[in-house]
């Protein structure tokens, strides 16, 4: 029993540490995986497993707050579940056909796009009245988000808000769209990964526990300190932490 709460409590602590940073800057979901298989030892296709389902709570707040706050966006919300839904399936059952290796580079360029981006991007794209994107379009990034976040166990705004900023998509309804892609992504990805035998609920509830508080918490201390240098900190640790994955693999 001491050794079941014991490990609760380390779930609790990853997901509270991934927690503060998304509520603090948005880009924390990213450091969970390599929380989970570097420094607590959880092999790699049960920490994606965990952490995808984590994200099923921050999907369901996210997608009401925003519709509430912008109604019209309920159309592109849609296509994105469209587009999302089949490719999230096929990623969570394509999940154990890749290597550990391939899934632990894939996992560390994400994290270094998601730190080098803060440094790379020197100012934001301005904020339109329009949406530019194609309905077809959209489906595609949806699609390609879905697959990517299946395998890798993030959330679903580390691959979509690049891809909508990247063709001037309005600011606003990017993140509201990066927000909403998160709930079929953990829904379904869930579902695939229940029936490949690799979810473990004693490990993916403390975390989605942690993930909940957490979130709250940094929403709240990220109004105490400039906004400015804690993300750039938090980058230069992503881009720490997917040099050392890719250098666990190469080296």
């Amino acid at each position: 029993m001491e050794l079941i709460t014991n490990s609760s409590l380390i779930y609790i602590a990853c997901g509270l540490s991934s927690g503060i940073l998304i509520g603090a800057v948005g880009i924390g979901g990213v450091i969970l995986v390599p929380l989970l298989t570097f420094i607590v030892g959880v092999d790699i296709y049960h920490s994606i497993a965990a952490s995808i389902f984590s994200f099923m709570i921050s999907g369901s707040v996210g997608t009401i707050l925003y519709l509430r706050r912008d109604p019209t966006l309920w159309r592109q919300v849609k296509l994105v579940w469209i587009g999302a839904v089949p490719a999230t399936l096929a990623g969570s059952f394509l999940l154990s056909y890749f290597t550990e290796e391939i899934l632990t580079l894939l996992i560390a360029g994400l994290t270094l796009g998601s730190g080098g981006r803060e440094f790379l991007v020197k100012k934001q794209l301005p904020s339109l009245n329009i949406f530019p994107i194609s309905d077809k379009k959209l489906i595609l990034f949806a699609c390609i988000t879905g697959l990517f976040s299946a395998l890798s166990g993030t959330g679903g705004p580390l691959v979509m808000i690049p891809l909508l900023l990247w063709f001037a998509a309005p600011v606003a309804a990017t993140v509201g769209l990066a927000q909403a892609i998160q709930l079929p992504i953990s829904i379904f990805a869930t579902i695939g990964n229940s029936l490949n035998g690799i979810l473990d609920l004693s490990i993916a509830i403390p975390i989605a526990f942690g993930i909940a508080i957490g979130t709250f918490l940094g929403s709240h201390w990220i109004k105490q300190v400039p906004t400015k240098y804690v993300k750039k900190a938090i980058a230069a640790l992503l881009v720490v932490v997917g040099v050392a994955m890719s250098c666990s693999v190469v080296i």
